[in-house]
């Protein structure tokens, strides 16, 4: 008897990134350690066939669910946008995102209508190309954020978000143009683990 094709194991890792499941949650479902998946994803081991092919058939189900959800962005959406403004201290925002588990909040103006999105890799990007800590102190939000976040309205099918999720970290959850909450690959990745 042939065996089918094996996936390839950097297209492996790309689903499980899209479908915001870590390393940890994968093993936990697949029986393997997550040193294995880690190890699996870097090629540094020789995985076996029926491991490979358990850890494709979880992801591709995985896939499918969340293109089949017929849910609306308000079921699943965090309320309770947290925000910070252009204005405030990049440290300020910094912090605010390790104190609440984010990595990334939409940038506000005083009209409360979202300007930008500043993430920890902006912060970090800084930082990597010579900036000392002291000097981001005087900076603010303003100098270091990047583009809008993708908006949708409120009403918008869960699997659209699920596309739009792979090419961006969040989506913003807007009704009559006011900002109402937020998606991201983990609230898919909920959303579907309570379908199985």
């Amino acid at each position: 008897m042939r065996m089918e094709m094996m996936p390839n194991i950097d297209e492996l890792r790309k689903m499980r990134k899209n479908l915001g499941i870590s390393q940890k949650d994968l093993a936990r479902v697949t029986g393997v350690s997550q040193s294995y998946i880690a190890r699996l994803e870097k090629g540094t081991i020789n995985p076996t066939y029926s491991k490979i092919k358990a850890i494709y058939e979880y992801l591709t189900k995985s896939s499918e669910k969340a293109n089949t959800i017929a849910l609306t962005c308000d079921k699943i959406m965090t309320r309770n946008v947290v925000v910070c403004r252009a204005d405030d201290s990049i440290l300020k925002a910094l912090n605010l995102m390790r104190d609440r588990g984010y990595s990334q909040l939409p940038v506000v103006n005083e009209e409360n209508k979202v300007i930008g999105t500043v993430t920890e890799s902006n912060i970090n990007d800084m930082l990597l190309k010579g900036m000392s800590v002291d000097s981001l102190r005087g900076l603010t939000v303003r100098r270091v954020m990047g583009d809008v976040l993708p908006q949708v309205d409120k009403n918008t099918p869960i699997n659209v978000i699920y596309q739009l999720l792979k090419y961006s970290n969040a989506v913003l959850v807007l009704d009559s143009g006011n900002l109402t909450g937020i998606i991201t690959k983990a609230d898919i990745l909920k959303t579907v683990a309570g379908l199985s």
